[in-house]
């Protein structure tokens, strides 16, 4: 079968979960004897080599735009594509290129993720936007992907549509090295860390906030950067704690090393549906402090401890930071967790099984 992702900035994956499903899934679909193509944004990467896992890659050119750069580069993928291609698309923002594949008479499995309207980052116009796509992508004949059960009752409750549940992957850092620790002069099981875009709604803010309640006298690591979101990164370093380390955007071994020594991880997201980053975390064995959300008490269950506030997130920082057997258990539950639920090999034969549906 020939497949073909698009939505997304591409592989391999130096950005966020989406990329990262693409490169863990559609690398498996290789292995399984399929022939997979991946749409890449041509300014998103240095080089430009045409093969990757086994993919093949395309490197097209967008609207360098905040509310433009990931519709037009969808778009200008769709132009030529043969028939017998089977087509699985990320991101609801995208819903308009999948109705016009639609009128065609292509069908697309189509990731929606969670509730994107909600983030804060949106203006008036993007918000009304990507409710609007919501509404597109569920009154269309695409099959549609939720994440989590909260984003397929969402879906239910608001559009009447029902939705594929296809969860999100993980496994444990294949690169345990302390290189990358050294660098950032970091020590192993001494440090707390968050992972994310930085922009309000995965509230890095909330992070550093509680870290600094709390008076703990640890680094607090921040892994993420961001596009158009300067000010906010600023306003970031200007209030973090003293001990704060900000790494950037890390990927790879660099990503692992930090994630299999992290002391602490916390989850600060308040929006969207099962966040890639936090099964990598249990998968990790790290023990976990979530924001208290229906779609994260879905994916993590028992396996984390739960806040809501700043306030919530400095006293469990208090009370579990100096308790090394809590802290031992919940990363074992964590890890349990990972194994049972998520498995990049039972998601890539649910993305196989709905590519072949598509088709039919």
């Amino acid at each position: 079968m020939r497949i073909v992702f698009i939505g997304t900035r591409g592989v391999p994956a130096t950005y966020s979960g989406f990329e990262t499903c693409v490169e863990q899934v559609g690398g498996r679909m290789v292995e399984l004897g399929h022939e997979v193509h991946v749409h890449c944004r041509s300014s998103h990467y240095h080089d430009h080599p045409a093969l990757y896992r086994g993919m093949h890659l395309h490197y097209l050119p967008s609207i360098k735009q905040k509310h433009l750069e990931t519709l037009s580069h969808t778009a200008l993928g769709t132009l030529r594509m043969p028939r017998d291609t089977a087509i699985v698309c990320m991101g609801v923002g995208n819903a308009p290129v999948v109705r016009v594949l639609e009128l065609r008479g292509r069908r697309a499995v189509f990731n929606v993720d969670g509730a994107d309207w909600q983030r804060d980052k949106w203006g008036r116009f993007a918000r009304w936007y990507l409710k609007t796509s919501e509404r597109i992508a569920a009154s269309g004949r695409s099959i549609v992907v939720a994440d989590a059960e909260a984003v397929q009752a969402y879906y239910r409750r608001e559009y009447g549509r029902d939705s594929e549940l296809i969860r999100y992957g993980a496994a444990a850092p294949a690169d345990t090295g302390t290189t990358v620790l050294e660098r950032f002069g970091l020590s192993p099981s001494q440090y707390l860390l968050f992972v994310g875009r930085l922009v309000p709604e995965n509230a890095p803010h909330e992070y550093l906030e509680g870290v600094k309640l709390a008076g703990l006298e640890v680094p607090s690591v921040v892994v993420g950067d961001a596009t158009y979101a300067e000010e906010y990164k600023q306003s970031l370093r200007a209030n973090a704690p003293v001990n704060t380390v900000f790494t950037g955007f890390q990927f790879g071994p660099a990503y692992q090393q930090l994630t299999a020594h992290a002391g602490l991880y916390v989850l600060a997201a308040t929006v969207g549906g099962t966040h890639p980053v936090l099964v990598e975390q249990m998968a990790a064995g790290n023990a976990i402090l979530a924001r208290d959300t229906e779609s994260n008490r879905e994916v993590a269950g028992e396996a984390a401890a739960y806040w809501r506030t700043a306030a919530e997130l400095a006293d469990l920082l208090r009370s579990l930071w100096p308790d090394t057997e809590r802290r031992r258990q919940l990363g074992d539950c964590a890890r349990a967790r990972a194994r049972e639920r998520y498995s990049w090999d039972q998601v890539t034969e649910r993305y196989v099984e709905l590519c072949e549906r598509s088709l039919a």
